[in-house]
């Protein structure tokens, strides 16, 4: 017996929805917002490996194309091919020394001109005004005393910048002799806005503020990491059982930050 042509049709649309609906369905990714959006991610002296690797990854997951860049890279004018550049945790002071003048320079001319910046901790304390003055503000001291762990922060549901509503009311973040931010400008209120805040003080450990026509994301904890999960790309620090990710907050930060430079 011969099968009719719309029979044979009708099967062979079986079988793709079948495929689709099956194995290739574990390979597909979803638009997520960053697709078209072009990542820096610094790594080169000072840069905890890990922290880059995570971001790396996360952005990865946000489907924005990334890449690493190094110091050179920067002075020689790399950033105007890129959104958003994006330096991990490690040591600012070391960003500064290999960065030189010429780099940082680079950096504040683009956010300024409409680019993005996205610091974690010694990432963070590089874009205040003690280096890049990105922030009109500083970084303080540890708020939870020393080492590591996982530390709860309050969401900021109010926020008037990034959307992050019908986000988790609190986050377990990895705490690193993680502080927060501070300013001694009188506007400080009106031109940023903090993410997080920490329960011990009510002072924010994460912020979004503008500068020129670019805007600016620092964060003293670290929400790249995916404690217990290896899609970070990393195994530090999965001794920790988190219970969440942070992924997404940090998907809806970013597209802010692309979204509101001009």
């Amino acid at each position: 017996m011969t099968l009719s042509e719309p029979k044979k049709m009708g099967i062979v649309a079986l079988v793709i929805l079948l495929i689709i609906g099956g194995s290739l369905a574990l390979v597909i990714r979803l638009p997520t917002g960053m697709e078209g959006t072009r990542v820096a991610i610094y790594y080169d002296r000072g840069a905890l490996p890990s922290s880059a690797t995570a971001l790396f990854n996360m952005y990865n997951w946000m489907n924005a194309e990334t890449n690493y860049i190094n110091s050179t890279d920067i002075q020689q004018g790399v950033l105007d091919g890129y959104d958003l550049v994006v330096f991990p945790g490690g040591s600012s002071y070391d960003y500064s020394g290999s960065l030189g003048s010429t780099g940082r320079n680079a950096i504040c001319d683009f956010v300024a001109n409409g680019g993005s910046y996205f610091g974690i901790c010694g990432g963070s304390v590089f874009g205040t005004k003690l280096y890049l003055m990105l922030f009109d503000g500083y970084a303080s001291g540890a708020v939870n005393g020393s080492g590591t762990k996982l530390l709860e922060m309050i969401v900021n549901t109010n926020s008037t910048g990034p959307d992050i509503s019908g986000l988790p009311a609190s986050y377990d973040i990895l705490y690193w002799d993680s502080g927060y931010f501070y300013s001694n400008n009188t506007t400080y209120e009106s031109t940023v806005i903090p993410i997080t805040f920490y329960p011990q003080n009510n002072q924010p450990g994460m912020i979004v503020c503008k500068y020129g026509s670019g805007t600016v994301f620092l964060s003293f904890p670290h929400p790249e990491y995916e404690e217990g999960s290896v899609r970070d790309g990393t195994d530090q620090f999965d001794y920790y059982a988190d219970p969440d990710s942070e992924w997404d907050l940090m998907l809806r930060v970013s597209l802010w930050l692309i979204a509101s430079s001009t």
